[in-house]
């Protein structure tokens, strides 16, 4: 299986205008399936055909362009400000290739294996697609560079208020941990965080792979380690750092960077290594979200240390 269809097996187991480009594929509906045309070319979107798509919000920073980014989420219903567990997938695209298996997937689909995860770990669940995937408006291409996480984080909040959710915890893979590492700089309300098999820093990435720029094409990829401070970030925050040390897709050096400047910054963090899956070893998910729950349901440290000692496999 390519590295693209583990980043999709990933998922399955468990009055504004957005500045469209003339090229981007139309906004899709809401139970159309997905496709890799999208994802490569873009999606374009309005406000008001967001408003009007369930599962969606419009997500605007401010000054900045807005998108409409899908989420699905579960066992949110009951009390008010109650946490939840929110997750990013990996890149679907190498160059203009996109993950085997993900055009045709849909939005029924991703709600089913949503529905599998409070029952499983205990805690709500929320998946978000990122820009350009999933059925999301906004160009995937962009990725890694400043606007994915700043999109994303607005889109959290608007999620936040229409479900009255409180605290946070937030896990992603791959390009998903890169979303997750972007995060922690820029909102107060993470308590968790576990950064998984993450592209931490593209820059070191790219030096480490011996490469020029970056694998989206773009050389001026966002370095969140340069954008921690302890004070902007809520007091109770954990990181935990998960992945595979013979990960050959993003080597550890470039994963455990981001533990060593959180540390740095006086904020507490864990490396804990898994045994990834796919012949990159690359692929972790089922470990992502049972640390990103415990954490979530208050386990301590040491719990959670204990129990990547038993073994913590994809």
């Amino acid at each position: 299986m390519t590295r693209g269809g583990w980043l999709l097996a990933a998922l399955l187991v468990l009055q504004g205008c957005a500045s469209p480009s003339r090229d981007r594929a139309p906004f899709p509906a809401v139970d159309d399936a997905f496709t890799d045309e999208a994802v490569v070319r873009g999606v374009q979107t309005t406000q008001a055909q967001c408003a009007a798509t369930a599962g969606a919000v419009w997500a605007q920073p401010p000054g900045e362009a807005g998108e409409c980014l899908r989420y699905w989420f579960s066992g949110l219903d009951g009390e008010r400000g109650r946490a939840a567990l929110f997750f990013f997938s990996g890149d679907l695209l190498v160059r203009d290739s996109v993950a085997k298996g993900y055009a045709g997937t849909t939005p029924a689909a991703v709600q089913a294996t949503v529905d599998r995860v409070p029952g499983r770990y205990g805690v709500p669940y929320v998946f978000i697609g990122r820009p350009g995937t999933y059925g999301s408006s906004g160009d995937h291409k962009q990725r890694r560079r400043v606007a994915e996480g700043r999109l994303v984080s607005a889109a959290i909040d608007e999620i936040k208020r229409r479900h009255a959710i409180g605290d946070i915890a937030v896990a992603g893979l791959s390009g998903g941990g890169h979303v997750v590492a972007s995060l922690l700089g820029d909102r107060s309300d993470i308590v968790c965080a576990v950064p998984t098999s993450a592209v931490a820093s593209p820059r070191r990435r790219v030096a480490a792979r011996g490469w020029t720029i970056d694998a989206t094409g773009y050389a001026d990829s966002y370095e969140p380690a340069e954008h921690l401070e302890a004070r902007r970030m809520h007091p109770a925050l954990r990181v935990f750092v998960l992945g595979d040390p013979q990960d050959s897709n993003v080597p550890w050096p470039v994963q455990t960077f981001l533990a060593d400047q959180l540390r740095a910054a006086r904020v507490p963090a864990e490396v804990l290594q898994a045994e990834g899956l796919g012949p990159e070893r690359h692929f972790i998910l089922q470990s992502a979200l049972l640390v990103g729950a415990m954490c979530l349901q208050g386990k301590t440290t040491d719990e959670i240390r204990q129990r990547a000692a038993q073994g913590l496999k994809g």
